[in-house]
């Protein structure tokens, strides 16, 4: 669910949000009619910086143009519908609505393209191997911007950044991840250059503890420069923020137990979850997700039904959809002993109702038990009349104005099923659904 629909984005739409002497590069520059030349002449200058910072060697020369900002519009928005078919647009939609997570009258991808449209700057492009610079920015508005692209430009020399443009549908938990990675180590060395630059030492290994408490601002100081970055609702913030803050603290904790050479292996065998790269230690120890396997649900619920969606939430899936509707803190607790899940929604041809089959498993019974607590908290929350139903259902069915819920827990296991139309429904898709297989985690 999560990196479907922050595809294309450019740097500035995620750490607008996040941190001032970042968004400084578009926050209130003024404007210029012509093309700062010596931008074009310092890119060579800045590689070699990043370079050195990030341990990689310049195994070609960059080459750097101007685009103005129409051009980039064009570019990113073009990049956006290459990368992200409409129809997963369409199907992340209504997942998150089901979840509750946005109004039914949202229009996700057209939201996207605004904040892209909102926020553009200059970007590196793996398909032509070129930098391209705002052509509108005067040059000490650019080179943080400038930094952090050219990190990407060192990474695709060295790691191929364009085997991430096509990664398998069906598990967009472990596509956060690896993202994680390449935009968490690209902010990384832009916060040490820019530190550098202002004669100043950045130990790498202590950013976790400045980006948690960056993810943890409520920054409302940009709803004057960026109104449509501000009024975006909070799974997309988060979501956009994700690869940069968090990613940038998972690099840094690497860092602290190894090396970049040893961090340059990440690409070999990559996270494999937003749990490792919210809990590094993980990774170090390759604690890897069980894989679910879900029964297909279309025989259970008959020929008006069609699958909508399927894909694995991940422990920061979870982590948003909880806290939209309980205490981020308790919502924190409940994640974090995720182990693994997959779900699949599932739209009536006739009617558009939506019924969410979830399948998650936990690290112990005791953080079953955790979620187990906080997903009905959240789900009595989430519903209108969402109340118990009567003794004659099993505990943990509510009736809702969305249809019947069920929330059951079995040792390490969670089933969540939301939307039934009726009771005998409900039954056939739970006992179904408990049919799901656990196998080894897969490998990338």
């Amino acid at each position: 669910m999560q990196k479907r629909f922050t595809a294309g984005v450019v740097l500035l739409l995620a750490l607008a949000m996040s941190t001032a002497s970042v968004n400084g590069a578009l926050q209130g520059a003024a404007s210029i009619t012509k093309p700062d030349a010596a931008a074009l002449k310092s890119t060579d200058e800045i590689l070699k910086i990043v370079s050195r910072l990030r341990a990689l060697d310049i195994k070609q020369s960059v080459k750097s143009s101007f685009k103005t900002k129409e051009e980039i519009k064009h570019s990113v928005v073009k990049d956006l519908d290459e990368n992200t078919p409409r129809e997963d647009f369409e199907a992340s939609q209504k997942t998150l609505i089901k979840l509750g997570l946005i109004t039914r009258s949202f229009d996700l991808r057209d939201y996207v393209v605004q904040l892209l449209r909102e926020q553009v700057a200059g970007f590196y492009d793996p398909k032509t191997k070129e930098f391209y610079l705002a052509a509108w920015l005067p040059l000490s508005d650019q080179k943080r911007v400038i930094a952090h692209e050219l990190v990407h430009a060192l990474q695709d020399q060295h790691f191929n950044l364009r085997r991430f443009e096509r990664w398998p549908k069906g598990d967009s938990d472990a596509e956060l991840a690896a993202h994680a990675l390449v935009e968490g180590e690209a902010t990384l060395v832009m916060i040490e250059y820019d530190f550098e630059q202002q004669g100043m030492k950045f130990d790498i290994t202590k950013v976790g503890s400045l980006t948690d408490s960056l993810m943890e601002q409520d920054n409302d100081s940009d709803a004057k420069n960026y109104p449509v970055l501000a009024g975006a609702p909070k799974v997309l913030k988060e979501n956009l923020q994700f690869p940069y803050l968090y990613g940038a603290g998972f690099v840094g904790a690497v860092l602290k137990n190894r090396s970049w050479q040893a961090l340059d292996m990440s690409y070999e065998r990559l996270p494999a979850s937003t749990e490792q790269i919210m809990h590094p230690e993980r990774f170090l120890v390759r604690d890897d997700p069980v894989k679910i396997d879900v029964p297909d649900l279309v025989g259970v619920l008959g020929p008006d039904w069609k699958k909508a969606d399927a894909d694995v939430n991940g422990e920061f899936g979870y982590l948003v959809a909880l806290a939209e509707f309980i205490p981020k803190s308790a919502a924190r607790v409940a994640a974090a002993g995720w182990g693994g899940d997959r779900y699949a929604l599932y739209e009536n041809k006739t009617s558009g109702a939506l019924i969410l089959a979830q399948y998650t498993t936990w690290d112990t019974d005791n953080d079953a038990k955790e979620f187990f607590e906080a997903y009905s908290e959240r789900t009595q929350k989430r519903y209108k009349l969402a109340l118990p139903a009567d003794l004659n259902v099993s505990p943990g069915v509510y009736e809702t104005n969305e249809g019947l819920a069920l929330i059951e827990l079995r040792g390490k296991d969670v089933v969540m099923i939301e939307g039934a139309q009726n009771r005998d429904q409900l039954s056939r898709v739970s006992s179904t659904i408990w049919k799901s297989k656990k196998g080894p985690p897969s490998t990338r």
